[in-house]
Order: C-alpha cells, then structure tokens, then sequence
C-alpha cells in the first residue's frame, strides 16, 4: 500500500480504495462487454453460484484474520504510550520525595526525553529510535544511579527510580516496534487477490445479463472497498488521520506539547 495514502483523512483513504477497486470493477465489467465475451456469455452463465460463495468466504476469511491483528496492534500500541507515560509520572513522584535538593536536571533530562519523543515520533516506522530520545534515556540512567543515593530514604528511592525507568524503556522499546510492525506486502497481495478473485468470479456468474452484472460488481465493489478501508485505516497506529499522539508523554515530561 503506497505510504501517501496514510496520510490522508478518513474520506480520503475512503475514497481512494473505492476509486482503485471501482477501476478493477468496471474493467472487469468492460471485457465482458467485448463481442467476443458476449458471444461466450451462455457459457460463462454456467458457471455454479457456489463458486461466487467460496471466493467470498475466502476473502472476508482472509480480511478478518488481517483486520484483528491490525486491531490487536493498534492496542498494543495504545498501552505501550500509556505505560511509557506513566512511568515518567512516577518517576516524578520519587522525584520530589528525595530529601536532597529539587534534582533539576533529572526534571530537565525527562524534558529533553519528551521533546526527543516527539521529534522520532513520525519516523519510527522507517528511522528507528530518535537520537535524542535514545540520548536523553541513557543520561537518566546514569544521573538516577550517580546522583539519587546520598540518604537512606534516597537509596530506597534511588531503586524504584530504577524500576520505573526500565519500565519507561521497555514501553519505549515497544512502542518503536510496534511502529514497524505493519501489514506485510505478501499479506496485502493475498488480501487483493482474494478481493480480485471475489470480483471475477461475480463478473463471470453474471456475463449473460450485463444489469445484473454491472448491479453486483457495484455491490461487491462497495464491501470490498469497506473492508480495506478498515484496514488500512488501523494499519499505522501513529500515522494519519486517528493515529496516537505523543501528547500525553509531553504532558508527563514537563513539555505543554
């Protein structure tokens, strides 16, 4: 699927899938009105419903199993910006219960973190980690094991801090991988062409009677356009129109965002 169409609004993504499978529908369409197909249409005719069934059951087999993975994904991705969030809202917390002075560059540190978030975010499917996020984290670790250990109380403190930043880093991590997992091209040819097959076997079932014909395709034309449409629009949980944002790792890192 071209990363353009990504991009797009709901409607947009909407109407584009629609133009692309209206265009193999009304192809499909055309060439049964060729003479020579039209002197063939009796024989075509014959062809069993049954066959309209099964390509059917295939295809909407085919887009469910898609549909839940991209699903189950985008709440993976959810939870992943949800943790990573509330890890630097706890480690605030133990921030402020240190009896040294406020540690403000830790606070700065956390800042710099949120920005560096912010500036990988629409590059995480295609860049990796961002180079000040990834900075920034490794800053932290060290500050937290170098600078929280001068009272008792800091000490206990100190190893919780720890706790929520290996917390802060495993959400990071899977957030950066769920960015990169994305409908394959081999998953997107299967789905297509299961969507082709569903289409040519309507278009041949109905070769003798071009109204019926041109009724069917229109039909099968508008599911299939909705059903990928769905999928496409929850492929990229941090891109396009509905995509998570990193607001609320701003807000918890200091940052208005």
């Amino acid at each position: 699927m071209p990363d353009f169409i990504f991009d797009l609004p709901a409607l947009g993504i909407f109407l584009t899938v629609f133009a692309t499978v209206s265009v193999v529908a009304l192809l499909l369409h055309l060439l049964f009105s060729l003479p020579p197909m039209v002197e063939r249409a009796a024989r075509f005719g014959e062809v069993s419903a049954a066959v309209i069934t099964v390509c059917g059951a295939l295809f909407g087999l085919s887009v469910t199993f898609l549909a839940n993975s991209v699903w189950n994904t985008e709440d993976k991705a959810r939870e992943a910006v949800s943790a990573e969030a509330r890890a630097i809202r706890v480690m605030e917390v133990y921030l402020d219960a240190t009896q040294e002075p406020p540690h403000t560059d830790l606070y700065l540190m956390l800042a710099n973190y949120g920005q560096g978030v912010a500036e990988e975010w629409h590059s995480m499917a295609d860049g990796g980690p961002g180079i000040v996020a990834e900075t920034s984290l490794r800053n932290i670790y060290a500050s937290v094991i170098r600078d929280v250990s001068r009272s008792d109380q800091d000490r206990i403190l100190q190893q919780r801090l720890l706790v929520e930043l290996d917390a802060l880093s495993t959400a990071r991590q899977q957030r950066l991988s769920i960015a990169q997992d994305v409908v394959s091209l081999p998953q997107w040819v299967l789905v297509m062409g299961l969507g082709l097959l569903l289409l040519m076997a309507v278009a041949v079932n109905h070769a003798p009677f071009p109204f019926a014909r041109r009724v069917a395709l229109t039909g099968v034309t508008l599911a299939v356009s909705f059903m990928l449409f769905v999928i496409v629009q929850h492929d990229r949980p941090f891109r396009g129109d509905t995509a998570l944002t990193p607001q609320s790792i701003l807000r918890a890192s200091g940052n208005e965002g």
